[in-house]
């Protein structure tokens, strides 16, 4: 009998042979897929890296932007940028010494006035006078350059901001402030041509009409002139508005809103009735003005 090994020993080299091929197929075909695996990811991870760039060039183009675009160039005295964002017009009358609790609340007032204009808004202190020769100068412009608290290390210097508010707006302001509380002892006090003029060169200056705007007249509110004198007794409200010397006092207040600050005389009580701050609301209206607020000047 002859023996059966060779023919076993084929069909397993056969079977081998056979599955050799598929075997190796197998291995090229996990060994691509691992490098194409590996390319993905080297394709993501780079796109991510052009993203993470892409993002912080444009968030420092953004902080560059802002910063540029909110830094404004100011005047050196008076520190007002080109296009303020609001006006103040502080008018002044004290005729009459202020006895100590008025100088201490118009002081006060005078503070709150100065605390309450915005950044970059203006305010303008006049003093009454009489205005047939030229029309008023004013005691002092400043604009508020902001303080510390409307910028942030990001967008600027904040102890270079306060130092600029300190010494350019706040100190100047109440230097004038201690000018404007001593008593002129004039012979008239011509308000409504004061008023006209500040209207005329400040609150109603072209390219400002959408800014808000605000006059305070600080005064007795007692009108006294060779034409108009409120001391003589103060006149019926509409005839006076519907006269000619009124015609050719008024002025255009449309779109400011007007605070009177009245000091009280000694003599109040016959000088100053109720109905003067009526008189002068009637004024203010039938300028285009509103009278947003009436303060009596404590003492």
């Amino acid at each position: 009998m002859q023996p059966s090994r060779p023919s076993i020993w084929l069909r397993d080299s056969n079977e081998t042979a056979s599955r050799k091929p598929g075997a190796l197929h197998s291995r090229r075909g996990r060994t691509k897929s691992a490098a194409s695996a590996r390319r993905d990811a080297d394709s993501r991870s780079a796109l991510f890296k052009i993203l993470l760039v892409a993002i912080v060039v444009i968030a420092f183009g953004t902080v560059y932007f802002v910063v540029a675009s909110s830094k404004q160039d100011l005047d050196d005295e008076t520190r007002c940028p080109s296009k303020v964002t609001s006006v103040t017009v502080l008018l002044v009358d004290v005729t009459d010494p202020m006895n100590t609790p008025q100088r201490q609340d118009f002081s006060n007032q005078l503070t709150k006035l100065k605390n309450s204009i915005p950044q970059y808004g203006q305010l303008m202190v006049a003093k009454v006078d009489a205005t047939k020769d030229s029309l008023l100068n004013p005691v002092i412009i400043r604009c508020n350059p902001g303080t510390a608290n409307d910028v942030s290390a990001a967008t600027g210097d904040p102890d270079a901001t306060q130092r600029d508010w300190e010494e350019n707006f706040d100190k100047p302001l109440t230097e004038a402030f201690e000018q404007i509380a001593t008593a002129s002892n004039a012979d008239q006090s011509p308000i409504l041509e004061s008023i006209q003029s500040v209207a005329l060169t400040q609150l109603q200056k072209p390219g400002q009409e959408a800014i808000p705007k605000r006059l305070v007249v600080a005064s007795d509110l007692l009108q006294n002139t060779g034409d108009v004198s409120f001391y003589r007794g103060l006149p019926d409200a509409r005839e006076f508005v519907d006269g000619a010397t009124f015609r050719r006092l008024r002025t255009d207040l449309r779109g400011v809103d007007v605070e009177l600050w009245m000091l009280e005389r000694s003599d109040a009580a016959s000088t100053q009735p109720r109905s003067l701050a009526d008189l002068w609301d009637n004024i203010i209206g039938a300028e285009g003005g509103t009278v947003r607020r009436i303060y009596n000047v404590s003492g």
